[in-house]
Parts: structure tokens; C-alpha cells; sequence
């Protein structure tokens, strides 16, 4: 099953980094390939996200059991509904590291229901996580 893992360090606050990664409703203005989002609040911290989004040419919807940690720095998921992953749960990590500055640590784990082989997939999942963390960066910073 493809992993990623990936840790950075950004010169933004953590808090607005954190930002960025817990308001999932802004995630189509500065994420590409996102088209639309929903968030259905179950209790503080927790949320049901319903992503569409385009992907390998497909455009695709999934639902995501998601949960954050302002305090911790944690953004944490499991996959909820799709019809095209069979596995998709990660998290973030994002911890201070000083005025201005902070080190962001994301793992990723996916598998398709239909067949992507490994030496595809693995390579696209790894090559596309620098582009997304910066796009959070990019959007930290205008916070």
C-alpha cells in the first residue's frame, strides 16, 4: 500500500500553518485539483469532510473522518466513504519552532479500488506532497 511521509520546515507561525490545515471549507481556493467542499461539525474538533475533487484525469468524491488538535498541532483522518479509495488516512503534524517559524510533518497512506500499480502511484503521491505543503505555507502566510 503506497505511504508518504513527508517533514518541512516553513518561516510561518505554527498557529496560522495549523490554520490553513484545520479550514477545510477553503481548502478549493489555494489546493489543486480541489473543486468543493462540505463539513458536517459532529462535535468540537471533529468533523465528516466531503471532498470533490479531480484526480488522475477522474473527478472523484470521498468523505473523510476527521479530527484536530489546535493545542497538539494534530490534524488526523480515516477514511469514511468512496468510491474509488480503499484506504486513505493520514495526518498532520505541525509544532513550533520558534517565533515565525515551524516544522510540518504529514504522512499519507492510500490504495485505489481499482488497479493503479505501485511504481505509478508511489511516485505521484511522493512528487505532489512538497507542491500541497506549500500551498499551505502560501496560504498560512496571508493569514
Amino acid at each position: 500500500m503506497p505511504q508518504a511521509d513527508m517533514e518541512k520546515t516553513f518561516d510561518v507561525d505554527a498557529g496560522k500553518y495549523f490554520s490553513a490545515v484545520a479550514d477545510y471549507s477553503k481548502y478549493p481556493e489555494f489546493v489543486e485539483g480541489m473543486k468543493a467542499i462540505t463539513v458536517d461539525t459532529i462535535s468540537p474538533g471533529k468533523h465528516l469532510v466531503h471532498y470533490s475533487i479531480s484526480m488522475l484525469s477522474k473527478d472523484m468524491t470521498y468523505d473523510l473522518d476527521t479530527e484536530d488538535n489546535s493545542e497538539q498541532g494534530t490534524v488526523n483522518w480515516k477514511l469514511a466513504k468512496s468510491d474509488f479509495f480503499k484506504v486513505n488516512n493520514g495526518a498532520w503534524k505541525i509544532e513550533a519552532q520558534g517565533p515565525g517559524k515551524c516544522k510540518v510533518s504529514y504522512s499519507l497512506e492510500v490504495e485505489f479500488k481499482f488497479s493503479v500499480p505501485g511504481f505509478i502511484l508511489k511516485p505521484l503521491v511522493k512528487s505532489t506532497l512538497p507542491t500541497m505543503m506549500n500551498s499551505f505555507y502560501e496560504r498560512a502566510k496571508k493569514l
